[in-house]
Parts: C-alpha cells; structure tokens; sequence
C-alpha cells in the first residue's frame, strides 16, 4: 500500500475510534467516519465496504495504540526504576494510568463500544478479548514484574481491579481514581 493509501486507512482508523468513544457503535457510519477523517466522501466505504469489516480493523489498531501506549510506559517504568526504586517505580506508573484515564478517555469508550458489540456480534467475538487483554497487559506487567514471580499473587485479580476502577471514570459511573488508590493495589503486591 502507498503512503497516501495507509496515511488514509490510518486516518479512517483513528476517525471510527474517535466516533466509537465519543458517538458509540451507532455512530459510526461510513458517511459519519469520512467527515470525521476529512476525507472525501465514499473513502471508508473504498477502504472497508462492510461496516463489519471496519470495526475489526478499528479494534486490531486500537490494539495497537494501546500496545504502544504499554511499551512506553513500561520504559519509563525501567528508568524510574533504575534511577530511583521501585517505590518510585510504582508511584510513577499509578501517576501515568490516573493521567492516561483522562487524557485518552475516547480510547477507554471505545475500547468498550467494541467490547460490547463483540459480547452481542459472534462475528466479532474475539475483538473483546483481544482488546481487555491489551489494555490490560501494563497492569499485569508491573504486578508480575513487583510480585517478583511469586505464584501466589492475584495478578489478574489486581489488573481487573484497577482496570474497572479507571473503566467506571471513563464512563462517569464512578470517581476520578486517585495515583494513591492505584499505587495501594500495586503495592498491595509488595
């Protein structure tokens, strides 16, 4: 594919996260998508003529921005932790989820507009899993990495809780989390 061709996939990609976080699932029409995009008219259809098709390639690239979003954290994590401590480690890595909750609260939305629709679309059945395990995966990395390899440890107990406390803010169901009650489960841990 050009370079044109994937800057325009990309950005029909991002445009249908977008519309997923902010419109949610019924929002989210090829037309709605173009003028999201900026793109001329009939473009999302070109790229993806099944709305179907356009929800699982919007699910694997959020996937992706959320994979990203993990390896940069957990770099900053091995720094912090190097330099620092663990106790430094793990107070930046709380600082950094309670942040990222607001900063990319579209990304929490429609992470659960797919979610959904994959509980009620066998077509798209695997998207929910795929995507809880990606937002989930920094979690379960700094547990098992502060658990020290411990088998005892509640490790997916853990990423579930704080990831359903920061879910419940996204969703205006529940407070702001505080970097204290995310750094209490991870030291929990310790």
């Amino acid at each position: 594919m050009s370079t044109d061709k994937l800057a325009r996939r990309r950005a029909i990609l991002d445009a249908t996260i977008g519309l997923l976080g902010t419109r949610g699932l019924e929002g989210v029409t090829h037309r709605a998508v173009d003028e999201a995009a900026g793109l001329p008219q009939g473009s999302c259809s070109y790229y993806f003529p099944k709305k179907t098709a356009l929800l699982i390639a919007a699910a694997e690239h959020l996937a992706a921005l959320l994979e990203k979003d993990c390896d940069d954290l957990q770099l900053g994590f091995a720094d912090i932790a190097a330099r620092d401590g663990m106790d430094a480690a793990v107070a930046y890595v709380a600082r950094e989820l309670v942040t990222y909750a607001d900063t990319e609260r579209t990304l929490f939305l429609a992470r659960m507009e797919l979610t959904m629709a994959a509980a009620r679309r066998p077509e798209l059945a695997d998207l929910g899993t795929q995507l809880t395990s990606a937002a989930r995966r920094p979690i379960a990395f700094f547990l098992t990495l502060i658990a020290d390899g411990r088998p005892d440890v509640p490790v997916e107990t853990a990423a579930g809780l704080i990831d359903g406390i920061t879910l419940m803010y996204a969703t205006g169901q529940g407070p702001k989390p505080t970097t204290d009650q995310v750094a209490a489960v991870f030291r929990s841990i310790l």
